[in-house]
């Protein structure tokens, strides 16, 4: 039985893990933090709310329903969005969302989400190393070094190694250490976001199949996303640059306030002093963008997820990837019949294949010599294309940085999805 080591036990990393081990992988899971079905406080932060609500859209959902994982107990964790509010000059302008291959997007409880995911990883077999942090990567030996709550330093041997574990990823730095050549950039956006929380988004006026966004009459200044979640409070995005008046580092009560009644003047009073102490007390969160000149080392370690292309996590987009990478992943070992020299190319050494759209690289298993054709967004129309050809690279991050890009280089484009829902 083949041994897989997946660093980081996050949405990613458990979705990785399901299907690895329904194809007959003995798979060990290395989380820092600890058992979400046990305890959730790791996983969600009650100071920042960072991570309390998310939008998983169809290529999502589709990714996590290829895994075995019943519909019904996915629906179960989120709401169908029917449709988006637009709020300007203090009135919303109402979009529709039709259904797209029979699914709507879902405004989701990432922690109830996290829990689905561990129980089938569980009743899947997979073993999981909970309080565990990675301490070192042997790429060649294809071994990992942890440590547990005792202190104790633990060796894990395996045949392939997974790095999942996000945006600062151990994995990644061991291949930064130990790679010639890897080209790696980390570069944050001038903005930042706090996330608001507030009870009972019925009687403020917010439906449960929408989403709210806010900041369109703002000049690009401000960006604001609000959504239900499952426990009926809503859940509300700022998104403010660091300098500046507004920003993210205002702390003048009168400025803020101000704010609040301009973007949020539909909500009652006492709820907007709520916003305001909310916004004065909780610290802000960083947008992040990573870029990675390689996703792999040889058929023995690969990177999914933000430790790969850490973005923005607008609409979703860092989730909907990380879970498409984990498909795309298991998709391209079925084509190739786990023989992971195919789906793992030993060097990315194509030149064309390295003009994608976000200045990723693109490495065929074999020098590429087929033309890219208008109806494949991924360059070279061949069946042995590498772990690049992941869909969720090939639509990443930012329609502002890639639509021209794309279209220069490939003449596509943008899928239908994208038009959709306004996401890549």
């Amino acid at each position: 039985m083949k041994k897989a080591i997946i660093v980081g036990g996050g949405l990613a990393g458990g979705l990785t893990a399901i299907y690895l081990a329904k194809r007959g992988y003995e798979v060990h899971v290395v989380e820092k933090r600890g058992d979400p079905l046990q305890d959730l406080s790791s996983y969600v932060d009650v100071v920042s709310s960072r991570a309390i609500g998310v939008s998983m859209t169809v290529r999502g959902i589709k990714s996590v329903l290829a895994a075995g994982i019943p519909r019904a107990e996915l629906e179960a964790c989120g709401e169908p969005i029917v449709a988006m509010a637009f709020s300007v000059g203090g009135q919303h302008r109402m979009r529709p969302l039709k259904p797209l291959e029979d699914f709507r997007p879902l405004s989701l409880n990432r922690a109830a989400f996290q829990k689905l995911l561990n129980k089938y990883a569980n009743l899947a077999g997979v073993r999981y190393y909970f309080e565990h942090k990675c301490l070192d990567v042997d790429l060649d030996g294809k071994s990992v070094l942890i440590q547990g709550p005792d202190g104790l330093p633990q060796r894990l041997q395996g045949d392939m190694i997974v790095g999942a574990d996000g945006a600062h990823s151990a994995v990644r730095q061991a291949m930064q250490s130990g790679l010639r050549r890897f080209e790696f950039q980390q570069t944050f956006f001038r903005h930042g976001y706090k996330t608001l929380v507030l009870p009972d988004a019925g009687a403020l006026g917010y439906r449960k199949d929408t989403l709210y966004f806010f900041g369109m009459d703002s000049g690009g200044q401000f960006a604001g996303r609000a959504a239900t979640i499952p426990d009926g409070s809503v859940s509300i995005a700022i998104c403010l640059p660091y300098s500046g008046s507004p920003s993210l580092t205002t702390t003048d009560e009168s400025v803020m306030r101000a704010f609040f009644d301009r973007y949020f003047g539909g909500l009652p009073q006492d709820a907007r002093e709520e916003m305001l102490r909310q916004f004065l007390a909780k610290p802000s969160n960083d947008l992040i963008n990573v870029r990675s000149s390689t996703f792999h080392y040889k058929g023995n370690v690969l990177l999914l997820g933000d430790a790969a292309h850490a973005t923005a996590p607008f609409l979703g987009q860092g989730m909907n990837m990380a879970l498409e990478d984990a498909r795309a992943f298991v998709e391209l070992l079925d084509r190739h019949q786990g023989i992971r020299t195919r789906p793992f190319p030993s060097s990315p050494s194509c030149a064309r294949c390295r003009r994608t759209r976000c200045r990723t690289w693109r490495a065929p298993t074999t020098t590429c010599s087929a033309a890219p054709t208008p109806s494949s967004s991924c360059g070279p129309a061949t069946p042995a294309t590498c772990i690049a050809s992941f869909p969720a690279f090939t639509r990443r991050i930012w329609r502002r940085s890639c639509i021209s890009r794309r279209n220069r280089t490939t003449g596509c484009s943008r899928s239908r999805e994208s038009r959709t829902f306004g996401t890549r």
